[in-house]
């Protein structure tokens, strides 16, 4: 399956369509002070016995236990003075960190040919990457499918669709499960399509193949938390003597410059006549593994 131009992203969304359809076919404190004691009264004397009977003398009266002062109250301690609280200082306002969509990615983003190279740039860093898988939707002739995507390099390939189809592409050989779950070696061997789409030499004729003026910067946008540049961009590609117009749009990292998602609409391949849209997103794991299914 040559093409004369490829258009990378785009066409990589519309050649797994037809490579499964091919397949298929081929088989979260204080302390108290105490008043002070009082004194005891003093007792009182007794009158001396008269030393002549005669007439009587009254007995000098005992004199009257004179009454003690009141108890002298110690006086209370004087409150400690309180210690001035310092001077709290001024507080300042803490510096508003700007979201990490500010004005400045959208002015800074590159345009016209800076755009282009920023895309083939995006592409090139995404064949360098261990793996990836894409979340595919794909709307055709009325009717909507999904399908997982995952791509190890240098050529190992698995989809499973909506459907319960699945498709495993390695070295070994292309294998197809269909719906009554049971895999089997394809008669059709998907290898070379799948490294056609995903090799540099698709990023090269996809650069001669784009313009200045099929290219766009559409403006800034947030992606799960992360400043994305949106760009779209026109092709157009040959797929089997078939003349296929391909409009894209992309959503690119700013800080990494790695492509996160898609959508597009070309000329449906199956349905002549129609259109096909697309839309996906990518996730980087290096940790993903495919392997045949069956040996």
């Amino acid at each position: 399956m040559q093409s004369k131009y490829l258009s990378g992203l785009g066409k990589f969304l519309v050649l797994i369509v037809v490579a499964v359809a091919l397949a298929a076919c081929g088989g979260g404190g204080k302390s108290a002070v105490p008043a002070a004691v009082p004194t005891q009264p003093s007792a009182p004397t007794k009158a001396a016995a008269p030393t002549a009977v005669p007439a009587a003398v009254k007995p000098t009266e005992a004199p009257r236990a004179t009454k003690a002062p009141p108890p002298t109250v110690a006086a209370k301690p004087t409150a400690v003075p309180t210690q001035a609280k310092p001077t709290e200082a001024p507080k300042t306002e803490a510096p508003t960190v700007e979201a990490p969509m500010a004005e400045a990615p959208m002015a800074e983003a590159p345009t016209g040919q800076a755009g282009i190279d920023l895309l083939l740039g995006a592409m090139r860093a995404q064949l360098a990457q261990k793996a990836f898988r894409m979340n595919m939707t794909t709307e055709d002739a009325g009717k909507t499918s999904t399908m997982t995507i995952e791509y190890v390099a240098p050529g190992s390939f698995h989809s499973k669709m909506s459907t319960g189809t699945e498709l495993v592409v390695v070295k070994e050989g292309s294998y197809i499960k269909g719906s009554d779950g049971k895999w089997q070696k394809s008669a059709v061997n998907m290898s070379s399509v799948v490294s056609q789409v995903l090799s540099p030499q698709a990023v090269e004729d996809l650069a001669k193949s784009i313009t200045v003026d099929k290219m766009k910067f559409l403006g800034p946008d947030l992606l799960d938390g992360k400043p994305m540049w949106v760009y779209q961009y026109d092709t157009t590609m040959d797929l089997v003597g078939t003349k296929i117009n391909n409009t894209a749009k992309v959503w690119l990292g700013v800080l990494d410059k790695l492509p996160y998602k898609q959508e597009g609409e070309s000329d449906s391949v199956l349905n002549k006549g129609a259109k096909t849209k697309t839309s996906g997103t990518w996730e980087y794991d290096p940790n993903i593994k495919i392997e045949a299914p069956i040996k």
